[in-house]
């Protein structure tokens, strides 16, 4: 299981180009998708106090939006 979470929706143009992203690094990945996921949505809005997504989530630190020097640095 990979230790990267990506909270999603299906509508969500910023959602693809973090999965483009973190896909074009090789990073495997898990996502939640929160539009379906009551459980997910919950746990995310638990660690960020938002509701906006993607939430790219690590080892407790997470990246909400799609900020590709974020991420990278949250990958480090």
């Amino acid at each position: 299981m990979s230790d990267v979470t990506v909270y999603t929706t299906p509508q969500c143009p910023w959602c693809s180009k973090a999965k483009e992203f973190l896909e074009n690094k090789g990073v495997d990945y898990q996502e939640k998708n929160v539009a379906e996921d009551r459980e997910a949505a919950d746990k995310m809005i638990d660690l960020t106090g938002q509701r906006s997504v993607p939430v790219i989530a690590k080892g407790g630190l997470y990246v909400v939006g799609y900020s590709p020097e974020q991420i990278d640095k949250l990958l480090v």
